[in-house]
């Protein structure tokens, strides 16, 4: 390969790279609560897609379930993605949105998603995985 031809090809891996990393956001999902991966519930946050904004947390969550439960439209899921908005001085949280997906860990295409206009912050119960959430979100 010439140098010229080489260099082209560079430049074109160079701008993939740069539009799949700019576009894509690459979940870290924590766990904060339940059994172990694959042994039963476990509930994850996002820890890459925290929003601090003041004394609040916007946050998406993972919670995978060990066997299938149903949709709010009668679909057999095993896992949801929810977008909460936590309030680290209130101890409260409101739930944002939802998408149900057929495979644990969000996997498969998306069953239904739901986007919640005005729901009402709800107490954070102790020792919860929004408990859980709660501590790693609002950590100082």
């Amino acid at each position: 390969m010439n140098k010229c031809a080489f260099a082209v090809m560079a430049g074109l891996l160079a701008a993939t790279a740069a539009a799949v990393t700019g576009t894509a956001h690459a979940a870290q999902w924590a766990k904060v609560g339940g059994a172990s991966a694959g042994a039963g519930n476990v509930y994850y946050i996002d820890r890459a897609s925290v929003i601090k904004k003041d004394k609040t947390r916007k946050v998406w969550s993972l919670h995978s379930f060990a066997s299938a439960q149903n949709s709010p439209e009668g679909k057999p899921y095993r896992s949801v993605k929810a977008l909460h908005l936590y309030s680290c001085e209130d101890r409260t949280t409101i739930l944002l949105s939802q998408v149900f997906y057929p495979e644990p860990m969000g996997k498969g295409e998306a069953l239904e998603t739901y986007k919640y206009e005005k729901f009402t912050a709800e107490d954070i119960v102790p020792d919860s995985p929004y408990d859980n959430a709660l501590a790693v979100v609002c950590k100082p």
